[in-house]
């Protein structure tokens, strides 16, 4: 996959990731709106018990209207706690100064048993409100962080939208079941019971996504042995095709190329001397009286005089020069660049070299000869018509006496 589609994933994922993050957020500020109003209720409930604790209360109002700091929230309840419980300790303040009718009332006030019930149910909402408000924030940030790790992990997108509904729903019971709260109790046990269904979606996302990974690895896995086994596979299927290619333009008596070989050269040839008019000469060698070795010694010493006759060749032959056994005792050079008269000179010269060659077969000196004919590839040859001539100059110099060189 390229780059550029890679990329565009990425930005749809992301995009997609913080849609579904600010829908959560707008859920998670209805539920705590749901809250707020709750406290608010409790709060107008518990007036009444002292002036600090109204006062406190009043704060705490104001506070809850103006999109509470949590730190400013913790100090209020703690005082609050505190005040709550100074009730059962402290007297009502009285005023001298007061008239006495307000003393009488005021003294009437502090011999009236203070309900102490009301008093340790108000602690006991305050402390449970707390622990819902911490609860909360702690199960809502595990939530966020979730969601920022599966934009990192890059979750399957139909999962992520079957999660991203699950969800929804169950932030939109969460908060319908808050507005329908009228005690704390009943608010706390729905807060906790969606926000434990929640959980459980979001772990059972969790473990099918590990679940789809481990079964993405494990394929890629065995993909990527099987694509170095074929990779492996590959590499030796070339490694033959190549031997064979070179066994089959190869031959295996002199190691020289065959006559396969020679007419693809000769292809390129052809072309080249069409396109530039270089001087291009063929030159076609037989060795003479090799029918005779062959009787006389053995098809054994037939091969050796072959190898040591290809041997000398490849030994004695400029780089520029090709040269092929062509079939049986018949060779054939060409000589890139030469004129007919410099590939006579070339070619005389092998025929003297080979001449010289000190070969025995049985323990008898053999004496090992070869004719050659030469000719010019011109610009409307073709391989064939070329080597045509070259084999009839060739036997041309048998006739007159074998061991040279006729040009065609």
């Amino acid at each position: 996959m390229g780059t550029g589609v890679e990329q565009d994933i990425w930005e749809r994922k992301y995009h997609l990731a913080l849609e579904r993050m600010e829908r959560d957020e707008r859920d998670f500020r209805d539920l705590e709106e749901g809250l707020r109003r709750l406290a608010v209720r409790l709060t107008a409930l518990a007036r009444g018990q002292g002036t600090d604790v109204d006062r406190l209360l009043d704060r705490l109002n104001e506070a809850l209207r103006d999109s509470p700091n949590p730190a400013v929230l913790d100090a209020l309840l703690d005082s609050l706690t505190e005040a709550v419980a100074g009730l059962d300790r402290l007297p009502p303040a009285v005023n001298d100064d007061a008239p006495v009718a307000t003393l009488v009332a005021t003294e009437a006030l502090a011999d009236a048993p203070v309900d102490d019930d009301m008093v340790v149910s108000l602690r006991a909402d305050i402390a449970r409100l707390q622990d819902l408000l911490a609860a909360v924030s702690a199960r809502l940030g595990d939530m966020t962080r979730y969601l920022a790790a599966e934009l990192d992990h890059g979750d399957a997108a139909e999962g992520s939208r079957q999660l991203d509904a699950t969800v929804r729903e169950e932030m939109k019971a969460l908060g319908e079941s808050t507005l329908a709260a009228t005690d704390l109790g009943t608010l706390q046990a729905e807060v906790n019971s969606r926000l434990s269904l929640i959980d459980s979606h979001f772990r059972e996302y969790r473990e099918r996504e590990d679940a789809r990974m481990a079964a993405y690895r494990d394929r890629a896995e065995r993909m990527r042995d099987r694509v170095a086994e074929l990779e492996t596979q590959t590499t030796s299927l070339q490694d033959s095709l190549r031997r064979e290619h070179v066994l089959a333009v190869t031959d295996p008596l002199t190691g020289l190329p065959n006559r396969l070989a020679y007419e693809r050269h000769m292809e390129g040839i052809e072309q080249d001397v069409r396109n530039t008019g270089r001087a291009v000469c063929v030159a076609a060698f037989d060795i003479d009286h090799f029918k005779t070795i062959n009787d006389s010694f053995g098809h054994a010493a037939g091969d050796a005089v072959l190898r040591i006759v290809g041997q000398t060749f490849t030994r004695e032959l400029p780089e520029d020069a090709f040269v092929a056994r062509y079939g049986g005792e018949e060779f054939v050079v060409v000589f890139g660049g030469a004129s007919p008269e410099q590939a006579r000179l070339k070619a005389e010269g092998l025929c003297a070299m080979v001449a010289r060659l000190a070969f025995h077969a049985s323990g008898k000196p053999v004496t090992v000869t070869m004719s050659g004919g030469i000719t010019q590839f011109g610009p409307d040859d073709t391989p064939a018509r070329a080597f045509d001539r070259a084999d009839r100059a060739l036997y041309a110099a048998k006739r007159l006496g074998r061991n040279r060189c006729e040009l065609a």
